[in-house]
């Protein structure tokens, strides 16, 4: 995770109150920058997508929800959450990255960090990628799960791990990775990043995820 991110990650995973001052959004850990910046007078709470629904579920002040799947969405509505408005702001692409200098090898070779797939979103698309390639019954036994996609980044970075599956807009957060193998749509399946609107609260913060700060980040714009 960049410092930047870092810093929004506050106390509300810490299990304290939030600063209620301005609206509360929930951001899962790949749109920690994008949404700090579209919304600066927000506060910003990061983690896997999965984590901070059922946070939400469980009675979390939560004003906005940016998840990097759109199955947390729907979830938190058979939980019984008031969606008040969801928009998909952005699309994503998932790639294999390893550190840069490091030539030995090829992309799907040595550990791979990935995002638990039981639960987060980089994770799900990943093994369904892998799955189509043919690649995962080898991959699988050599995989390094994490919590969130940014710590399978973290993961290449301190050595932890030789290669990640991370988004294409993640690379922007490390100058240490490059991008080793870019998975097609037809094997990782449409990657999407969506808000819901929590409460009456959030509602100038909702607006302002619609902008072009996601593309200059790295994402790839909406479908129209």
């Amino acid at each position: 995770m960049s410092g930047r991110a870092a810093a929004v990650a506050l106390a509300l995973l810490a299990g304290c109150a939030p600063d209620r001052a301005g609206p509360v959004v929930f951001a899962a850990a790949s749109t920690a920058d994008v949404v700090s910046e579209t919304a600066p007078r927000a506060t910003v709470s990061v983690a896997a997508s999965s984590v901070l629904a059922r946070q939400i579920a469980r009675g979390a002040l939560a004003d906005v929800f940016v998840t990097a799947d759109p199955v947390w969405i729907d979830w938190l509505v058979e939980e019984g959450v008031e969606v008040l408005d969801r928009r998909v702001v952005a699309q994503g692409r998932l790639v294999v990255v390893g550190l840069r200098g490091n030539t030995a090898g090829g992309p799907f070779e040595d550990r791979i960090a990935m995002g638990d797939p039981s639960h987060v979103p980089a994770g799900r698309y990943g093994r369904a990628a892998l799955e189509a390639a043919g690649r995962w019954v080898d991959v699988a036994p050599r995989a390094v799960y994490t919590g969130d996609v940014r710590a399978a980044l973290a993961a290449v970075e301190t050595g932890a791990a030789d290669r990640a599956v991370v988004y294409g807009s993640d690379v922007r957060a490390s100058p240490h990775v490059r991008v080793l193998h870019a998975f097609p749509e037809a094997e990782s399946g449409p990657v999407l990043f969506e808000a819901a609107l929590l409460t009456g609260r959030g509602r100038a913060a909702f607006a302002a995820l619609a902008s072009a700060a996601w593309e200059t980040s790295g994402f790839q714009p909406k479908a129209p």
